[in-house]
């Protein structure tokens, strides 16, 4: 049975920009179709610890971004799907050895993971980077929650207010502007495939 990701219900309906309409989209579909290289089955991958189906991270993204707008949910979902390589990794394991002290569904810095979890209330002292990271991920919630957390934390009120709208510019700045890197053409397919999934026009 599929997750049902209802934009004007289970998002509260927030429209970030005149005349978009009311409509229902699966969320396990619209994962799927967002990050083409998700999974049908962990258990074999050599992250599996890491690794989520879209119907196992589904609920947990549904509940992260309750209250958004079309626009909030399909870039925050496209950075997910870049950062995380559509839903298999938690950890940066790349140019191995990697920084096993980055991490979580949207690649934080090690300086913005011990952020989140001192605000998430975390026994974090006297924790080495690796260690706090492995804390935080060890609850799926958090784990994506965190994409979430790093917007209404880190981004401007004018991205944030871009980013509501759901355009080309918005996701533009949200990428340049909050979360400080470039717009490389791996994100703008993301962000292509978000827009498709969501109905917006950019």
């Amino acid at each position: 049975m599929h997750t049902q990701l209802v934009l004007f219900a289970l998002f509260t309906g927030l429209a970030g920009a005149a005349g978009l309409e009311s409509k229902s989209i699966y969320a396990v579909e619209a994962l799927k179709s967002i990050m083409p290289g998700a999974l049908a089955d962990c258990s074999q991958f050599e992250f599996s610890q890491e690794c989520r189906t879209p119907e196992e991270a589904a609920p947990h993204l549904i509940n992260s971004l309750k209250g958004r707008t079309t626009g909030e949910i399909a870039m925050i979902l496209s950075l997910i799907g870049v950062e995380s390589g559509d839903l298999k990794f938690r950890i940066n394991h790349f140019p191995s050895p990697g920084h096993p002290d980055q991490g979580t569904a949207n690649m934080m810095s090690s300086m913005y993971v011990s952020e989140y979890a001192k605000d998430l209330n975390l026994p974090i002292d006297g924790k080495s980077g690796p260690e706090i990271l492995q804390l935080v991920i060890a609850d799926d919630f958090r784990n994506f929650d965190s994409a979430r957390w790093f917007v209404d934390k880190h981004c401007s009120d004018e991205v944030k207010a871009k980013m509501k709208m759901g355009t080309n510019e918005g996701y533009n700045d949200y990428i340049t502007k909050c979360v400080g890197t470039t717009m490389a053409d791996d994100r703008q397919q993301y962000w292509d495939r978000a827009k498709e999934a969501f109905g917006l026009s950019g």
